[in-house]
């Protein structure tokens, strides 16, 4: 049973700094940042680039009201 996620985006306070760490597919990489808020930028992307939301084709989309 594979204990670790695939895909998985953490943050972390460590020394003065702020790290990233990306886990894709079993590869891990690491980014440290000065500031807080760029770190979760950073992480909120890569959030979004490993969960991509389905884009439904327009005949399934729900009408706006």
């Amino acid at each position: 049973m594979d204990e670790h996620p695939k895909c998985s985006v953490s943050i972390a306070q460590l020394d003065g700094q702020w790290a990233v760490q990306i886990v894709e597919a079993g590869t891990v990489t690491k980014r440290l940042f000065e500031r807080e808020e760029f770190a979760r930028n950073y992480a909120a992307g890569q959030w979004l680039r490993l969960n991509p939301k389905p884009v439904l084709p327009k005949s399934r989309r729900k009408p706006k009201v």
